[in-house]
């Protein structure tokens, strides 16, 4: 049996011991724990809801076939992480292919967007409601144009807070592109909301 010797002393070791063992419930444990979480962030990156507990659902069921072959060199969200960001960029290519591609839906970015105005009332003025749906749109549009890998590490650093090792195991590059791609991506979307005239 493979050892968790790099993140040996994490929560979820005992549980990836415990479900190798024979312990169904211990895989549930780590359903319940990161269901939520995955979700979001494919959420977040393709913008329908479908798409992301479709892809959600195929993460675990990934998992579950493959958890004996998890070496323990990540941590377990981690490596949730990568099989959903995999599964989340093969969708938006097939979308694209198929000319279906929704794009990042504002719904997604509402709440925790960095920068992100709050919500209308129901007191806004009509300018109010006009200037925020242009900056709904253009910063739809911004993200959208975004390449994927730039928006993947965008989305897992902005609305997922993981750090630059977690975002580099789960998209399988060096610490220091993720840097360089999250560097790019803020230039790229200050860049475009610029030309659009919304900062």
């Amino acid at each position: 049996m493979v050892l968790l010797k790099d993140v040996a002393d994490s929560p979820d070791a005992g549980l990836v011991e415990g479900f190798r063992s024979g312990d169904l419930s211990a895989f549930e444990e780590l359903v319940r724990r990161y269901k939520d979480r995955i979700y979001r962030v494919v959420y977040r990156y393709l913008g329908d809801h479908e798409d992301a507990r479709d892809i959600a659902q195929e993460v675990f069921i990934r998992a579950y076939r493959g958890i004996h072959t998890f070496r323990g060199h990540a941590q377990v969200y981690t490596w949730l992480y990568s099989i959903a960001s995999n599964l989340a960029r093969n969708r938006l290519r097939d979308q694209q292919r198929k000319g279906r591609n929704r794009g990042t839906s504002l719904e997604a970015l509402e709440t925790t967007a960095p920068g992100r105005v709050s919500a209308l009332s129901s007191n806004d003025c009509p300018r109010t409601i006009a200037q925020r749906r242009e900056l709904d749109e253009g910063l739809r549009q911004c993200l959208d144009g975004l390449p994927d890998a730039y928006r993947m590490a965008f989305v897992l650093r902005t609305f997922d807070d993981m750090s630059y090792e977690d975002i580099a195991i789960s998209i399988g590059v060096p610490r220091g592109t993720v840097k360089s791609r999250l560097n790019q991506a803020r230039k790229r979307l200050r860049d475009c909301l610029r030309y659009h005239h919304l900062i």
